[in-house]
């Protein structure tokens, strides 16, 4: 093993001499008893502990991955089942491991349409979703999703009912009884993942030399006994957007490689919630905005994690992932004082809907935020297929009562979206010192030669034109009718059409079509206003009313339609 030791539990519990191969100086002697690192089953079912009141999240830093290196800058240590034994190995600081997968067993994974989600205690109203989609002769079960949480006295309670249909063993016959169900009801669903059995596998450690010198069973935890960073090497990120690439990255508390469902490698960061925002928060805003609007950013940022726990990612082995689909999170090292400073002043603040009486139940806001709404953010449901939520509400991005604002602010429709798209109005986000005026306005064009490609992707032949079926009160399209050579196609939501069109900047647009004398389409543009979905705090708008002295909890009242910031930890 050279410079390495390694104990099994059943040695240390017994006295046996293989205690004194620990290092003399080993700080671990007198903590290993009182940490058991989480198993691959609780990592999967997503447990969660805490650790002086705070509580510690799971955060995804890369999957499917068939190879992960780590290494420390504090003493080592690594915890694992082999053969059916506990062990443990310890190693000096900077000792590098590789871990490589052996073999592995795929998941059982069900995947379920969801017709419909209740609150969590509308029992009968799930009951009767339940026997509507029985008599229609559907196998039905009902999912208990999101999760309550217990602290300081305050009960944190973001559960619903998803009652749902199919349990089909794969995605693409899940998909086809999505699109059947719209057709014959009209009801837009998605698609829920049960994980029945998670993946199984051997997980091999190599030492630095790259000889291998354990075999794990499905999963091995990596930490420091000193509370030191861990580095893992060759972090891919950003997959499927243009900045995908691979980076050395750091990270405070536990690391942890497991068996994926693809039979890789999977690498969790199990870490303190607002360590967790210290890295997120100047990842997500520009870490030299006013401190209000950093505030802002710590308060939604910490709304999110919560919100989000038990929603997403059944398959995977964390709660969060690090990506733009939850939340941008590069790990350690990309801390600045300013956003530090937010996150410590605002500690365990979340955004709740106002409450009337002070012992009436927290209701949480889903505290989204996109990076400039160009003047006007959307409603929640114009952009996903949710329920109107009363804290998403499409608003008007002024700052007081300002003339030329007027005539917009009853919202955007056809009527008036193209003239405050071809204006420059001063908006919130548009006074900001930081706003991008690429990005607040914007034009892409598509020529024939990439309509031409448009119309295959999506099987209509020659695109003729393109209409849009309609809008959000924020001005958002809410889908687009590609007519073709042989025949139309509807793209529904924002986010599809964005993709398909290239990664437009936002949903908020209209359409200019060129065409030849012969009435042939040459050319579409697309004049636009925002970058994101534009749902929820507008960053660069809270930046703007933090410059002009609007204090956190003011922002948060604006975006979140009177939202109260209540600390809960």
């Amino acid at each position: 093993m050279g410079r390495f030791a390694w104990i099994s539990l059943a040695a240390l519990l017994c006295g046996s001499p293989a205690w004194a191969e620990a290092p003399e100086a080993d700080p671990a002697a007198g903590r290993f008893s009182t940490f058991v690192p989480l198993s691959q089953a609780e990592l999967y079912a997503k447990r969660m502990r805490f650790t002086a009141g705070e509580p510690m999240i799971s955060v995804g830093i890369m999957e499917h991955q068939p190879e992960v290196v780590l290494q420390a800058d504090g003493p080592v240590r690594l915890m694992f089942d082999e053969a059916s034994l506990p062990k443990a190995v310890y190693a000096p600081p900077g000792t590098r491991f590789t871990f490589r997968p052996l073999s592995a067993k795929p998941p059982e994974l069900r995947h379920w349409v969801v017709v419909e989600t209740a609150p969590y205690l509308a029992l009968e109203q799930a009951d009767e979703t339940r026997k509507t989609w029985e008599a229609r002769g559907y196998p039905v079960k009902t999912f208990e999703v999101g999760t309550i949480v217990a602290l300081q006295g305050n009960v944190l309670d973001t559960r619903a009912r998803q009652v749902a249909v199919g349990g089909y063993p794969d995605t693409r016959r899940a998909d086809k009884e999505v699109a059947r169900i719209f057709r014959r009801y009209g009801l837009r669903t998605f698609i829920h993942e049960e994980l029945a059995r998670p993946p199984e596998g051997v997980v091999g450690v190599y030492d630095d030399q790259d000889r291998l010198i354990h075999r794990a069973t499905d999963s091995v935890y990596f930490g420091t006994v000193d509370g030191g960073l861990v580095e893992v090497r060759d972090v891919e990120h950003s997959r499927g957007y243009k900045g995908h690439g691979r980076q050395h990255r750091q990270f405070w508390g536990h690391i942890y490689v497991s068996v994926d469902r693809s039979g890789r490698l999977a690498v969790v960061n199990s870490v303190g919630a607002e360590k967790l925002l210290q890295g997120l928060v100047p990842a997500e805003i520009f870490a030299t905005a006013p401190l209000e609007a950093l505030k802002a950013q710590a308060v939604t940022a910490r709304g999110e994690i919560f919100s989000k726990l038990g929603h997403r990612h059944f398959g995977e082995p964390f709660h969060l992932c690090s990506e733009q689909h939850c939340q941008v999170y590069a790990g350690a090292g990309h801390e600045r004082p300013a956003s530090n400073q937010a996150v410590a002043e605002t500690r365990g603040l979340l955004a709740f809907r106002p409450r009337e009486d002070p012992k009436d139940a927290l209701r949480l806001v889903d505290s989204v935020y996109s990076s400039t709404c160009g003047g006007f953010s959307e409603a929640n449901e114009a952009v996903w297929d949710d329920e109107a939520s009363e804290s998403l509400r499409s608003k008007l991005d002024a700052i007081g009562h300002d003339p030329a604002l007027a005539p917009f602010e009853g919202g955007l429709n056809e009527g008036n979206v193209r003239a405050f798209l071809e204006a420059y109005p001063p908006t919130a986000c548009a006074r900001s010192s930081f706003v991008n005026a690429q990005k607040y306005r914007w034009r892409r064009t598509f020529t024939q030669d990439r309509l031409r490609k448009i119309g295959q992707q999506l099987g209509v032949g020659e695109v003729k034109g393109i209409e849009i079926l309609g809008r959000g009160p924020g001005g958002r399209i809410t889908g687009l009718r590609i007519r073709g050579s042989q025949g139309k196609k509807d793209v529904l939501r924002e986010l599809p059409v964005r993709r398909l069109f290239g990664n437009l900047n936002s949903g908020l647009f209209v359409l200019d079509e060129e065409r030849g004398p012969d009435g042939a389409l040459t050319a579409v543009t697309f004049v636009g206003g925002g970058w994101g979905h534009g749902v929820g705090m507008c960053q660069m708008g809270a930046i703007g009313r933090a410059e002009r002295g609007h204090g956190f909890r003011q922002i948060l009242g604006h975006y979140y339609n009177g939202a109260v910031a209540e600390r809960i930890y």
